[in-house]
């Protein structure tokens, strides 16, 4: 058969490369590069890495970097905010799953955060690197932190729905808890974990009991 009878491939077909979709090999090249980068910015820190340390550590050329990320910020801006989000759903599952109580629900989801957290790595990029890179880095930061702050909220009305209170006390009052227990995690990081995590964890909820005690005791009067 002549080279003018052979088929043309569909125009909407993914190349595939040993039967692998280019599609997958690209989300696999970005995996590893957001692998590398917790490696590296976890460790030797975000100001000391290169993007060619990035490809080293991720086993592959600078070409394939920009092919995901246009600057070393970027790739930084998007593994806090995977990491974020993964602590995210894990304190969603955790606070569904516990007991319909407060010291249960908060012991949960805080539990949730210090676990993550005790990698050192995942608490040096989400609680040290990530802070005054750029305006960007920034922004992105206060969005993340906010989303926890809702968090804290629905987690405390979830467990003191009586106790309900206006809403801007709530925020005010979630975002404080948030800087309390990012607080707290940086201090234990920067001590070399001297505490265990029961007893980061026991210390922490202090603040929330505390909290939720004096608005079950005292509900929607603002006091």
């Amino acid at each position: 058969m002549s080279e003018d009878h052979i088929a043309a491939p569909p125009p909407n077909r993914r190349r595939t490369y040993r039967g692998e979709c280019l599609v997958a090999r690209r989300a696999e090249r970005r995996s590893k590069l957001l692998d590398a980068a917790l490696e590296c910015f976890g460790t030797a820190g975000y100001h000391a890495t290169s993007v060619r340390g990035i490809c080293q550590a991720a086993g592959l050329t600078e070409r394939y970097f920009y092919e995901s990320f246009e600057h070393s910020e970027a790739l930084l801006e998007a593994l806090y905010v995977k990491l974020s989000d993964d602590l995210e759903t894990r304190i969603l599952s955790a606070v569904e799953g516990a007991s319909p109580d407060p010291v249960a629900m908060s012991h949960a989801a805080l539990d949730v955060y210090y676990r993550h957290c005790e990698d050192e790595r995942v608490a040096r990029v989400t609680h040290f690197e990530i802070l005054g890179v750029s305006p960007a880095i920034d922004h992105c930061y206060r969005t993340c932190t906010g989303r926890f702050a809702q968090l804290i909220a629905r987690v405390m009305h979830a467990i003191a729905p009586a106790a309900q209170r206006p809403p801007q006390q709530m925020e005010l009052v979630s975002a404080g808890m948030v800087g309390a227990v990012v607080q707290i995690t940086m201090h234990w990081v920067l001590s070399g974990y001297r505490a265990s995590r029961s007893e980061v964890v026991e210390s922490a909820q202090l603040l929330f009991s505390a909290v939720v005690g004096h608005w079950q005791r005292s509900p929607n009067t603002g006091t």
